[in-house]
């Protein structure tokens, strides 16, 4: 009861402490981001004011530096040269923002700052605005647009009377630094970017991530931004990024232009001044977070911890990790249930543990059943074959018969039924091939290519005489035509393998289908030879060589078989590097 009521007690003062410094640190946060937010606000609004001052004063400067071109002598009858000299050295030094002054006189080009100059009425922007311009002495605005005098640029244009005629000046302003003067009328105490836009909301000028220069269209789009955002006549509004981005606009609309100087903030870079303010909210947290992790560590020692223990001891017995036990020295009920525990697990093992021999001498007595089973079928050919031999009087080949039975015999005997090397098998099988020489003469020739690293590699006792033996009987004798064996052996990557051809009478499709079929469903655990395949030579050799495999290999083991009637059969065993450790050692 005592410990129920120190883990009340535990959760209700933890809930309660963590509930006062989580909902003092939320009021304290909501009040303080704000009242930043309140000012910051306000700053951004005096931040548009001011650069949009700025834009003025830089406007007025434009329109006096007109004025005093128009009254100047050498406007009026000074040379192309004495003009350009005049600009370069007298005005532009003193407008920064400006890139490049031109004078037109009756609508050629007179006098310009600019090398390239004759490429200034090819741009069709500007020659279709100075086409509308009309008036003397009024201020029209032309563009943006890219020019190769001045590249991407906003012009000033002014008709000024003349005795030679009317002439335009024309300012090309250096927008860059324009926009620059206008960013640095903010202090580093804010952070934004400032984004200009004409009078259809599209962007004169600006700067990544708002804005972006597009260098096929020659002009600025807007990143991340929304043309409706700009419609309307508000001057402060908060927007939602698809990307879920929190941003305020301010806006400031400059009446001689139309142009709208817009201040963007971040509001997440606005609230990030706020971060260090909340270090008195994380110390509050801290300390309750050590109270608390004091206060379990307490109850984990006396409680948590043993249950604890317990828990990821069944689970790994769960997982299979059968020789868990829980040490634990305690007198109480919980020492009690680990002394079960320990109890069932050693229960357990000793139950899997016999389990496991069974299955295993199960495996063995099949495995050697299986290879029994091929003696007999082995014996019953050789002997049927001895005895025609002698019916015929053939008492020669009697000799030769019983011969090489006798060396097959001694290999049966003399040899372990466990896993025998490829060496030993291949020696075994010429003995066989030369006793099937005897019986049939000239029928078929017998030829081997072996890789030399196959010769040690271990494979059940009687796997590939079974095998010989069906493409002796079933292929190579029914047919007519002299018949070639083929055996050879390869190494590869993940194992090695073993090929089996004749160029014998071959089988249908069918009739490897069925096969296959066959053999697809007798898996090493799964279903005997029946009756009707045990009559059936070919079905049994195969199937027995291919369970046997299966057992010895496992999944390491793969067979394919290709057949065309009266061109022959070739069968592909594919091995392992190695069989499967539990069958090293039968026999």
């Amino acid at each position: 009861m005592k410990r129920r009521i120190a883990v009340q007690v535990f959760v209700i003062s933890f809930l309660l402490v963590e509930s006062i410094i989580v909902l003092l640190g939320y009021w304290y946060y909501r009040h303080s981001s704000d009242s930043l937010l309140e000012a910051q606000y306000e700053y951004a609004d005096q931040i548009a004011n001011k650069s949009n001052d700025y834009l003025n004063v830089t406007l007025e400067n434009i329109r006096n530096l007109f004025i005093t071109v128009g009254t100047d002598s050498r406007f009026q009858q000074g040379s192309s040269e004495e003009i350009i000299r005049w600009f370069n050295n007298s005005l532009l030094p003193y407008m920064p923002n400006v890139y490049n002054i031109h004078l037109l006189e009756q609508g050629k080009m007179a006098a310009s700052t600019s090398y390239v100059q004759w490429a200034l009425l090819d741009t069709p922007t500007l020659s279709k605005e100075l086409a509308q311009i009309k008036l003397s002495g009024i201020v029209y605005w032309i563009g943006p647009y890219f020019s190769l005098p001045s590249n991407y640029t906003v012009t000033a244009a002014m008709k000024l009377p003349s005795t030679d005629g009317d002439k335009i000046i024309l300012l090309d302003l250096y927008l860059a630094k324009l926009y620059e003067s206008l960013q640095s009328q903010s202090s580093n105490r804010i952070t934004g970017e400032i984004l200009l836009l004409d009078r259809l909301h599209r962007p004169v000028f600006g700067r990544p991530p708002y804005s972006q220069y597009n260098v096929f269209n020659k002009s600025y789009q807007l990143i991340g931004l929304k043309d409706e955002w700009f419609e309307g006549g508000w001057k402060q509004s908060e927007q939602q990024t698809a990307d879920g981005q929190s941003l305020v606009l301010t806006r400031v609309t400059n009446p001689a232009l139309g142009w709208d100087v817009v201040w963007i903030l971040d509001k997440t870079a606005l609230l990030k001044p706020l971060q260090k303010t909340l270090s008195f909210t994380w110390a509050l947290g801290l300390v309750s977070l050590l109270l608390s992790i004091a206060m379990a560590y307490t109850i984990s020692i006396l409680i948590s911890r043993p249950i604890r223990k317990i828990a990821d001891s069944m689970n790994a017995v769960s997982d299979g990790l059968l020789d868990t036990s829980i040490q634990l020295n305690r007198q109480d009920e919980l020492g009690l249930l680990a002394k079960h525990f320990n109890r069932m697990t050693a229960h357990i093992r000793e139950l899997i543990a016999n389990l496991k021999q069974s299955e295993k001498q199960k495996q063995i007595s099949d495995f050697l059943a299986l290879q029994a089973q091929i003696k007999p079928h082995f014996l019953f050919n050789t002997l049927n074959s001895i005895s025609m031999a002698a019916r015929s009087g053939e008492y020669n080949k009697v000799d030769q018969l019983v011969s090489s039975l006798t060396t097959q015999l001694d290999y049966t005997l003399k040899t372990s039924p466990g896993p025998v090397t490829l060496r030993e098998e291949i020696t075994a099988l010429e003995s066989y091939v030369d006793l099937m020489h005897i019986r049939y003469p000239g029928k078929f020739s017998f030829h081997m290519d072996l890789d030399p690293l196959t010769l040690e590699r271990k494979l059940p006792k009687f796997v590939l005489q079974p095998l010989v033996e069906n493409s002796i009987f079933h292929g190579l004798v029914p047919d007519h035509k002299d018949g070639v064996l083929f055996i050879g052996t390869t190494v590869g990557t993940d194992g090695w393998d073993i090929m089996i051809e004749d160029n014998g009478k071959g089988m249908s499709t069918e009739k490897i289908s069925k096969l296959m079929d066959r053999l697809n469903s007798h898996s090493a655990n799964g279903k005997e030879i029946t009756a009707e395949e045990n009559k059936n030579g070919h079905s049994i050799g195969l199937v027995n060589v291919h369970r046997r495999l299966q057992m010895m290999y496992g999944d390491r083991y793969r067979i394919h078989l290709e057949s065309t009637q009266e061109e022959g059969t070739k069968l592909l065993i594919r091995l392992g590097a190695e069989p499967n450790e539990e069958h090293l050692d039968r026999g």
